[in-house]
């Protein structure tokens, strides 16, 4: 797809977006929302083919909802709504409220990535079961009368009572019980922020065990990527986010905006934000 057909694809999902009322201004990031997210998908450490293989195993078709777990999953951050409701949009080429794995490569494609054929396909509908020999009218037997004649029928049997199922109770109504707040484990190194959140946890625990961890931790290592930070936090949403190798292992380590990202190596103090479940590593943040 040329780049004429791109902005032909953003004009439509602006008309959407303003149809529904979006703020010009969050619209007016579209593009660069587009250019960040294919960054991510290039560079998140997990193949194209397991990142399709989400979707498949939800049917080859993502509501907003789902699509906020690939992006989980794949940035190893937690969109934002306006994110979300911007990528939907642009993505959602047919306007029916759901993004198929066709439709979501071939809108990666477009923007640059190098994605192989195999995944530009739309997912294929299974076909309806055919119904149609149990819709249809069972002839009746042929009856022979001639075989019947003179034979006897015994009486009918007296219908049995019928049983009258008693109402259930109805459940006594009481207040829903809220949730039990999420503890987070407190970790005093690096090799133990690894140890507690490299084990698939939950968002709700990773961010009780954030909540748990507001120490500085300190992050020593050579830079081994330097990429953007896909986040709309004010502040950040320019940032930078560098792999650090650690002696404990791989970390992510986020700059705001303002600050410049180191070129080789690093010794700072930072605070846990997250773990990358996409690149399986935790995530600090300067500042």
């Amino acid at each position: 797809m040329s780049n004429i057909l791109v902005e032909v694809a953003r004009k439509e999902a602006r008309r959407r977006l303003e149809a529904r009322g979006v703020d010009a201004g969050v619209i007016d990031r579209l593009p660069s929302i587009e250019d960040g997210f294919v960054v991510w998908l290039s560079r998140s450490g997990m193949p194209m083919e397991a990142i399709d293989d989400l979707m498949q195993a939800r049917g080859g078709y993502v509501d907003r909802g789902q699509l906020e777990n690939v992006v989980r999953e794949t940035t190893g951050h937690e969109p934002p709504a306006w994110v979300l409701d911007l990528l939907m949009t642009s993505m959602d080429a047919s306007g029916d409220g759901r993004v198929s794995s066709g439709e979501m490569w071939r809108w990666a494609a477009a923007r640059g990535l190098d994605v192989p054929e195999s995944l530009l396909a739309d997912p294929v509908e299974p076909e309806p079961a055919d119904d149609t020999a149990a819709d249809a009218p069972v002839e009746a037997s042929q009856s022979h009368e001639s075989d019947n004649v003179g034979a006897t029928h015994p009486p009918p049997e007296a219908p049995n009572e019928i049983a009258v199922d008693e109402p259930a109770p109805e459940p006594a109504a009481t207040q829903p019980v809220p949730p039990s707040p999420v503890e987070g484990a407190t970790v005093d190194d690096l090799a133990s922020v690894f140890h507690v959140l490299g084990q698939n946890r939950r968002g709700v625990e990773i961010e009780a065990a954030v909540a748990a961890n507001r120490q500085r931790f300190l992050i020593s290592g050579v830079v081994t990527d330097d990429r953007r930070t896909l986040l709309g936090e004010p502040g950040w949403r320019r940032g930078r986010t560098v792999g650090v190798n650690t002696e404990a292992g791989m970390v992510d380590l986020q700059f705001p905006e303002e600050a410049a990202s180191p070129s080789s190596s690093v010794t700072v103090e930072a605070s846990l934000a997250g773990w990358n479940r996409g690149l399986a590593r935790p995530v600090f943040r300067i500042g």
